[in-house]
């Protein structure tokens, strides 16, 4: 119960902070964008620094993960976004924002997690 109240909370968080960057963005699949591939930076760091950190709570992970991350990012709200490009004969476009946020979404990842390794590096180097 309590992991599932950390989950529904981190969700509810989540879900607001991409709703807002939206809205602050009037809703363009750029906002779509820009939050899928920073949650993917964040998710990539979380996954390198924090998961395997036995000091954190299981609750708190999946807070953050499931929770926060999970709804924060969205692949419902780009594959609408693709969809509508698609709809408007913007071939290109769509070829572009599909492929560019898988791309970049794997690549962010990848930079999050060597930024964990970095900092847990640092952090035990200088401990």
């Amino acid at each position: 119960m309590k992991n599932s109240l950390a989950i529904v909370s981190g969700g509810a968080f989540g879900a607001t902070l991409r709703a807002m960057i939206g809205t602050a963005m009037n809703g363009v699949p750029l906002s779509t964008f820009l939050v899928n591939v920073t949650g993917s930076i964040l998710l990539g760091f979380f996954y390198q620094y924090v998961q395997s950190d036995k000091r954190i709570s299981d609750s708190l992970k999946k807070f953050i993960a499931t929770g926060v991350l999970g709804s924060f990012t969205t692949f419902s709200t780009y594959s609408l976004d693709l969809f509508g490009y698609l709809r408007e004969g913007q071939f290109f476009v769509a070829l572009l924002y599909g492929l560019g946020s898988v791309l970049i979404g794997i690549i962010g990842v990848l930079l999050g997690i060597a930024a964990g390794r970095e900092i847990r590096r640092h952090l035990t180097w200088n401990g």
